[in-house]
């Protein structure tokens, strides 16, 4: 009989997991996602709030056959906490029949719940016989064109009626999008050494939402994201910080990964947008500014500022038993799970 085991990984076992994936997900070993430095950072660089290796592995007689990583977090609403899990990089071989949604057995014991809501058709296919229901909280991604002639440099020699079209629709809506309010406000970039006597709001369970909690040092964390620059800006007004947001910088996409205004002013909230869309701008190979939304208050705010919702999935939670989930629309970003630096190296647009 077969011996099945379930472990956290160490650096040793790199190479194994890079052959899992590869052979999982038909990706070019060329991949930035496959890259030595990024898999530690992900995978086994210290991070708040969890120790050890993010990084798990289910085997067969010693033989890995599917892996899956975490990214951890605390779900915060009213008085009440619970630690969560978004599983990223869930892979097994194809010749190991089950060995996926094992894996995801053995994650589920790790934490009080497990959201996700990435993934191929397949996978959101299969999270129904793994224990995942759908939440009343519904994931939205958006964009804002602000290069246009980008989308048509890229298509080249290759230029068809239906790119074509394409670029022509982005072009309006980057020509339609407003151009701004003035405001005092102001964005100020804050470095990973300045974090740590920063003061910055960070997110707060109010405004009728969950938020997943953002300590200083998980943030330190992600400024140091090998597969795409980020940047923090803190939104000011006078000397005082009212909010922030982080910008990551994928071949031709600024994404705003996460954003945060300690104020529920609609004007607030389009201020910071507008900082968020000047400072991406700034980067000449910009076409298009993304982000994501899960609440109202953010939602209605980048259709203000002239962003386009693309593409709504639900939030899939999976709870450990006797688990209280929040029972208000819980505040996902992109830094919440690996959208953040998802990409392949080549330039892949939104709108």
């Amino acid at each position: 009989m077969a011996l099945i085991g379930f472990r956290s990984t160490t650096v040793a076992d790199e190479s194994a997991i890079l052959a899992v994936l590869q052979e999982a997900h038909e990706t070019a070993s060329a991949s930035p996602m496959l890259d030595r430095r990024h898999l530690h950072w992900k995978y086994w660089e210290p991070h708040e709030g969890w120790r050890g290796s993010r990084s798990y592995v289910l085997t067969k007689d010693e033989r890995i056959v599917a892996h899956a990583a975490v990214v951890p977090a605390t779900c915060v609403w009213g008085t009440n906490r619970i630690d969560i899990l978004h599983v990223v990089d869930w892979a097994a071989r194809p010749d190991a029949r089950g060995a996926g949604a094992a894996i995801m057995q053995h994650l589920g014991k790790l934490a009080d719940a497990i959201f996700t809501s990435n993934g191929s058709a397949m996978a959101f296919q299969l999270l129904p016989f793994m224990g995942f229901k759908a939440s009343t909280t519904t994931v939205t991604d958006y964009v804002r064109p602000v290069r246009p002639w980008l989308y048509l440099r890229e298509l080249g020699a290759h230029l068809s009626w239906r790119p074509a079209a394409r670029s022509l629709r982005n072009a309006f809506w980057a020509v339609r999008a407003p151009s701004g309010t003035r405001d005092t406000r102001r964005a100020r970039e804050i470095s990973a050494e300045e974090l740590a006597t920063a003061r910055i709001p960070w997110p707060m369970p109010k405004y009728g939402s969950a938020v997943l909690q953002r300590p200083s040092s998980v943030m330190s964390y992600w400024l140091r994201c090998p597969a795409v620059p980020m940047k923090l800006y803190a939104v000011e007004a006078g000397s005082n910080a009212e909010g922030y947001f982080v910008l990551a910088f994928a071949p031709g996409q600024a994404r705003i990964v996460d954003c945060w205004l300690d104020s529920d002013a609609p004007s607030g909230w389009d201020a910071l947008l507008n900082l968020a869309v000047e400072q991406a701008r700034r980067h000449e190979e910009v076409a298009e500014v993304t982000a994501t939304s899960s609440e109202p208050l953010l939602a209605h705010a980048l259709e203000r500022c002239g962003f386009h919702a693309r593409f709504s999935r639900p939030l899939f939670v999976r709870a450990a038993s006797g688990v209280r989930l929040p029972d208000v629309a819980i505040r996902v970003q992109m830094l919440d799970s690996d959208a953040a630096y998802l990409h392949n190296g080549m330039r892949h647009f939104l709108a």
